[in-house]
């Protein structure tokens, strides 16, 4: 890594948020950020990926 690099990102807290969607809010189907089908239930965590691309 170059030094640029490491002066940037040498705090160890970091947070990593979420992608800001509607989803469900009006009832309308978001699309899955992995798949593209929609879905009106998507994971809990609020990432946009719907349970079928989770599960294993």
């Amino acid at each position: 890594m170059d030094d640029v690099t490491a002066a940037i990102f040498t705090d160890q807290d970091l947070e990593i948020l979420p992608p800001e969607h509607g989803a469900g809010a009006n009832g309308e189907a978001e699309p899955c950020l992995c798949c593209g089908s929609a879905h009106v239930a998507l994971d809990e965590d609020g990432c946009g990926i719907c349970d079928q691309c989770l599960s294993p």
